[in-house]
C-alpha cells in the first residue's frame, strides 16, 4: 500500500511540512498571510520548509460542475487535467507572494513532488513517495511550494489523487523526508466530533489515535484523508490539525493525530447521493464496480430498503448505478462510536442539520445549566477569485444525470 524511502524521525527533525487548505486562500490576502507565516518559519534557515497548497476555496467544485455540463463521463485524463489546475494556480500565486515578501521559493509541479500514482487519472492511488526528488530541490532552495493532491504516473503524466487529497500529499512527503510532524491547516479548529459548520456544539479533540481518525474518514467525515493517515502512521509522522489563521491560547492548539484515544463523531453525508436498490446483491455489485474505479461508498440497510451512498457529481458512476434509483431528497446521517460501531439513519435533506445536531447531543450531552450551543452555524467561505477560470457568472447547473 505505502512505498517510501526514508523513515520517521523525532517530532522536530527533518524539513517542516505544512499544508494549507483552500480556505486559507479565500481571498488574495490569504496568499500574503501564508507567505508571512512561511517567512517566519523559514527565518534562520535551521529547517527547510515544504508548503503544500490546495486550490482556492470553491475552485475544484466549480471546475467539476463545469466539466459535468459538457460531458456526463469525460475521460479520466481530461478530468485530471482540468481538476488539478486549481492547485497549480495556488502554487504560482503563493510563490509570487513569497517573492514579494523577500523569500525565494521554488514552485514545483507534480513531477517535482516525487509522488507516484496508479489507477484512474482523476482518482489515482498514491503508491510511492521518493524523497530524492524533493531533497534535490531543497538543496537548491530551502522553501518549496508544492501542489496538493497531485502525483505522476509511470509515464510521467500528472494524475489527481482524488478530491480533498492535499492532506495525503503532505503526509506522504513528510513520511518520505523523515519529518516527525506534519501540520495540516484548515478552516476548522482541528478534528471535531461533527462538522462545526453544521453542528455548532461540535467539540475539538485535543488528541486522537490514527485508527480513530481513520475510522471517521472511512465513514465519510471530512477530517483527514484516510490514506493520509495510513502514510503518516507508516512513516511515524504525527499529524497536527490546526486552524488558520491561528493564535496561541484556547482554540488554537488543534488536534494531534497519533498515539491518542479513539472518539465518537457524527457525520452528515451532505455531499453524497442516496441510491436505493431492489436487492443486496445488486447493491454489492454496484459498490464493487465503483470501488474498482477508486470510489468508496457506504452500504447500509434500513426498514425502507437497501441503500448505497455515493459521492455526488463525480465521473464514472452512471453505468454502475443503473440498477438503482437515486433519492435526491434524502441524506444519510452516521454516528460513529469510539468502539467502531456505526449507526445509520436516513432523513430528508431539509432535516439533515437538525438530525446531526440531535445525534451529536446524544453522544455529547451538555452539562445541566450550560448555555444552549444551538444557533446559526458559521458560513463556509468560498473565494470570489475562484471565478477567475469561469468569469463572474455562475457555472451552468449540470443535468440530472443517471437515475
Amino acid at each position: 500500500m505505502v512505498g517510501l524511502t526514508g523513515g520517521g524521525a523525532g517530532p522536530d527533525r527533518g524539513p517542516l511540512v505544512v499544508k494549507f487548505g483552500g480556505s486559507a486562500f479565500a481571498d488574495l490576502d490569504g496568499y500574503r498571510r501564508v507567505a508571512r507565516y512561511t517567512a517566519r518559519r523559514a527565518a534562520g534557515g535551521e529547517r527547510p520548509v515544504v508548503v503544500v497548497v490546495s486550490a482556492m476555496s470553491g475552485t475544484t467544485g466549480r471546475l467539476q460542475q463545469t466539466l459535468g455540463v459538457l460531458a456526463d463521463d469525460p475521460p479520466a485524463p481530461v478530468a485530471a487535467m482540468l481538476l488539478t489546475s486549481g492547485e497549480t494556480v495556488s502554487v504560482a500565486l503563493l510563490a509570487a507572494a513569497l517573492d514579494a515578501a523577500g523569500v525565494p521559493a521554488q514552485a514545483l509541479s507534480a513531477a517535482g513532488t516525487g509522488l507516484l500514482g496508479e489507477g484512474p487519472a482523476d482518482r489515482a492511488d498514491l503508491v510511492r513517495a521518493d524523497p530524492a526528488v524533493l531533497r534535490a530541490a531543497l538543496e537548491e532552495c530551502p522553501v518549496l511550494v508544492v501542489p496538493g493532491g497531485q502525483a505522476v504516473d509511470a509515464a510521467g503524466r500528472t494524475v489527481m489523487l482524488g478530491r480533498n487529497s492535499s492532506d495525503l500529499s503532505a503526509a506522504a512527503m513528510a513520511a518520505a523526508l523523515g519529518a516527525g510532524t506534519c501540520v495540516l491547516f484548515s478552516d476548522v479548529p482541528g478534528v471535531c466530533t461533527a462538522d462545526p459548520y453544521l453542528v455548532p456544539a461540535a467539540r475539538t479533540l485535543p488528541a486522537i489515535s490514527y485508527e480513530g481518525v481513520r475510522r471517521m474518514s472511512r465513514h465519510g467525515a471530512k477530517v483527514v484523508h484516510e490514506s493520509a493517515v495510513d502514510w503518516a502512521q507508516s512513516g511515524n509522522v504525527r499529524l497536527h490539525c490546526r486552524p488558520f489563521p491561528w493564535a496561541g491560547g484556547p482554540g488554537g492548539e488543534g488536534t494531534v493525530v497519533g498515539e491518542g484515544p479513539a472518539a465518537a463523531a457524527v457525520v452528515a453525508h451532505k455531499g453524497s447521493d442516496v441510491w436505493r436498490f431492489r436487492s443486496a446483491p445488486e447493491r454489492r455489485a454496484a459498490a464493487r464496480g465503483l470501488l474498482a474505479e477508486g470510489l468508496r461508498t457506504t452500504e447500509f440497510d434500513s426498514a425502507s430498503g437497501t441503500y448505497l451512498v455515493v459521492p455526488a457529481g463525480v465521473r464514472g458512476t452512471a453505468h454502475h448505478l443503473g440498477a438503482g434509483r437515486r433519492h435526491d431528497g434524502l441524506c444519510l446521517i452516521t454516528t460513529v462510536h469510539a468502539d467502531g460501531r456505526a449507526e445509520h439513519v436516513l432523513v430528508s435533506r431539509a432535516d439533515a442539520d437538525a438530525e446531526a445536531r440531535r445525534c451529536h447531543a446524544l453522544l455529547y450531552p451538555e452539562p445541566a445549566g450550560a448555555a444552549d450551543p444551538a444557533g446559526p452555524a458559521p458560513v463556509k467561505a468560498r473565494s470570489p477569485h475562484s471565478d477567475v477560470l469561469f468569469g463572474s457568472r455562475p457555472a451552468p447547473a449540470a443535468g440530472d444525470g443517471a437515475r
